[in-house]
């Protein structure tokens, strides 16, 4: 008859009830996320402008991929644009659980208050602060 090593078992909710640490992105962090994000984005744009003639007829185009950028990266790809993939960080509601899509849409609409990109260098950015969310480093 086998025996059972009890030293050796674990407790499968051990997880559950050890508190979880998570640490914030840092300003430089969210300034290369922001960075990334943007390259990418004209990139796109560029693409755009340059392959379809008639270019201010592509501006619903072009506002659209903007904001389904950042709406579809951060609400369905685990709160990560390519930019938070680079740094290792990730956007998340203030429970650290995953962001709505209403709160991925605050978030960049948010965006559009004069003078927003500037909030982040006195404190928490306005758009965290609106939305209830905030950006940490993966672990």
């Amino acid at each position: 008859m086998e025996s059972i090593d009890k030293s050796h078992s674990t407790d499968l909710l051990s997880d559950l009830q050890d508190p979880v640490i998570f640490e914030y992105a840092s300003k430089g962090q969210r300034f290369a996320n922001l960075f990334i994000d943007m390259i990418i984005i004209d990139l796109g744009m560029a693409l755009l402008l340059n392959v379809i003639p008639g270019a201010l007829l592509l501006l619903p185009f072009l506002i659209i991929w903007y904001i389904g950028y950042f709406v579809c990266m951060e609400a369905f790809a685990g709160g990560r644009t390519i930019g938070k993939m680079a740094t290792n960080t990730r956007v998340v509601n203030l429970d650290k659980g995953p962001i709505s899509i209403g709160q991925a849409f605050g978030r960049i609409f948010s965006r559009l208050v004069p003078f927003e990109a500037f909030s982040a260098l006195f404190g928490v950015p306005w758009h965290d602060q609106w939305t209830n969310t905030t950006v940490i480093k993966n672990k």
